[in-house]
């Protein structure tokens, strides 16, 4: 057992046991442990190495201060759409989210990529 857990290490179980029982013999999972690719009920073979991955802290990029390079690191945004993004912003100040739709080249599609990565 490896990852975001309170006691990582080698721990033998009944056959036929899950990774549930193996979390509970282990002790608990630590904050920020990140479960959703776990399947709690798989049952475990003989050496299997299970690791309890950390979730990644996202840096949210600012819709209303970002540079042009930081806007760039978003998903489908290069350096004219990350220009338009600063000119925009330079008229309207960003009241939401979405309002980066009225961004000319950013549409519903492209917004739905980078919605999570945004804030204003």
């Amino acid at each position: 057992m490896k990852g975001a857990i309170q006691n990582p290490g080698v721990y033998t179980l009944k056959r036929n046991s899950s990774i549930s029982k193996l979390i509970k013999m282990s002790g608990p999972l630590l904050e920020n442990a990140d479960t959703s690719s776990i399947s709690f009920t798989h049952i475990l073979q003989d050496k299997d190495v299970v690791i309890i991955p950390e979730i990644k802290e996202i840096k949210l990029i600012s819709l209303n201060s970002a540079t042009s390079e930081e806007l760039q690191t978003l998903p489908g945004i290069g350096p004219s759409i990350a220009q338009r993004i600063i000119d925009y912003r330079q008229e309207n100040t960003f009241q939401t989210l979405e309002q980066i739709k009225d961004v000319k080249g950013i549409g519903e599609a492209l917004f739905n990529k980078i919605k999570d990565k945004i804030c204003l």
